[in-house]
């Protein structure tokens, strides 16, 4: 890996062998990208239309459809040694996947990113507030907004030992917030007899804990390149992504019954955090929440536009520094004011390419890194198969999970497009 002092500036290179790391510090990395504040909220949502064990079995069901997905595709990158935008590069094409998905890529994780800023910066200026201490949310937000992207924009071994350091003191705070819930008399029969003023389809509940990480997925090889094997990144994916995932939001959907901030916004999110009687602590979960899950969103950002640029690798840094500064700057615009559009575009325009690119490595190519090649100039039948997932998820988003009605239109239209056009055009 190609270093400026500290900074990691191994941008869309192959990672070698000797620079990969152990499955423990990749999964740190996906438990401290899940434990996130809007995973809370995501709980707190599903928990408005399910009893509580009806929810726990609809975010146990979304997530392990999430872990499938991003195993397949991090098996791939790890193989290759590929950052995401890389690495789909045959599926898509080099122009494809540069000027065309990278572009998607780098709106929806910039936008994830700032929306992630100022529900952060909003919720800390506002228990900030409720300890006597004024801070403009503006403010709160562009300070934020800077310290995780700068994070990033340093790479892959502060994300390490941000989310090593963070993980273990999430869970902690998280195991005493439950303590203190279910220490106050009553508590325990209110949540286990909880019953929904309305009531959500178990289909809608799963699609929501689908959507709460599916993108993420899709882009897990820009972190699981650096696994050493296939095992290491069916390990790190489980073990860092569903104990701590759907941990935090049965975390949320818990503290949303205790104060009855069901719901999923800002204000929700404070009286939650909240509840637990400990402004300090609120804030720790706040702050180390959502740290450790937007750097990922600023580092796969990163990527995105330097593949969409053509820029040298020792630019990543630059790149990383420019999502994180554009996403701060939308969050102080109020892009949450956008956030159920925004949430439209994220849904059904990222997770077909999960489709396309898995049966372009696993049926095309066999899984043989040794055989994958990238596609000269577009791959029509990649972008083609993309294009229809998107727009059916977006043509009957209350038929079944659209998200993953995106992927299999987008696994099954690969298949039959890639022979009739696609021949002849991988590279040396």
């Amino acid at each position: 890996m190609a270093k400026n002092g500290t900074i990691e500036s191994a941008g869309l290179s192959k990672v070698g062998q000797e620079e990969k790391k152990s499955w423990g510090s990749i999964a740190f990395i996906w438990a401290g990208s899940v434990c996130c504040v809007p995973a809370l909220m995501v709980g707190g949502g599903i928990t408005m239309g399910l009893t509580f064990g009806e929810a726990a079995l609809a975010m146990f069901t979304g997530y392990g459809i999430c872990v499938l997905l991003m195993i397949l595709l991090s098996i791939q990158s790890s193989d290759l040694g590929l950052p995401s935008v890389a690495a789909i590069a045959g599926a898509f094409g080099k122009k494809g996947s540069s000027y065309v998905i990278s572009s998607i890529i780098a709106f929806c994780f910039i936008c994830w990113f700032g929306f992630q800023a100022v529900v952060c910066g909003d919720a800390f200026a506002a228990i900030m507030q409720n300890m006597g201490v004024p801070l403009p949310s503006t403010v709160s937000t562009i300070i934020w907004g800077l310290v995780m992207c700068i994070t990033a924009v340093v790479g892959i071994n502060w994300i390490k030992i941000l989310n090593i350091v963070s993980v273990p003191a999430l869970i902690i705070i998280l195991v005493y917030a439950m303590i203190v819930v279910f220490r106050t008399p009553g508590s325990a029969a209110q949540i286990a007899n909880y019953q929904p003023a309305t009531n959500a389809s178990m289909i809608v509940s799963i699609g929501t804990a689908v959507g709460g990480f599916a993108s993420g997925s899709v882009l897990a090889g820009d972190v699981t390149r650096y696994c050493k094997s296939r095992r290491d990144v069916v390990i790190s994916s489980i073990i860092g992504v569903i104990p701590m995932g759907v941990g935090t939001m049965l975390a949320g959907g818990v503290l949303a019954i205790h104060s009855g901030a069901l719901g999923m916004d800002t204000g929700s999110v404070v009286t939650m955090l909240s509840s637990v009687g400990s402004p300090i602590l609120g804030l720790l979960v706040l702050v180390l929440a959502t740290w450790t899950t937007n750097v990922s969103n600023a580092y796969s950002s990163g990527f995105a536009l330097l593949n969409l640029t053509g820029a040298k690798d020792d630019k990543r840094p630059i790149f990383t520094l420019a999502a994180g500064i554009v996403g701060t700057l939308l969050a102080v615009l109020g892009i949450t004011n956008y956030f159920n559009n925004f949430l439209n575009i994220l849904s059904v325009g990222i997770p077909p390419v999960a489709g396309v690119v898995i049966m372009d490595y696993f049926v095309i190519n066999k899984a043989n890194p040794a055989t994958w090649k990238p596609t000269e100039g577009v791959n029509l039948a990649g972008l083609l198969a993309w294009l229809a997932g998107s727009a059916v998820a977006l043509a009957f988003p209350s038929f079944l999970i659209p998200s993953i009605n995106a992927i299999v239109i987008g696994c099954v239209l690969y298949l039959i497009l890639y022979p009739l056009l696609c021949r002849n055009k991988r590279t040396a």
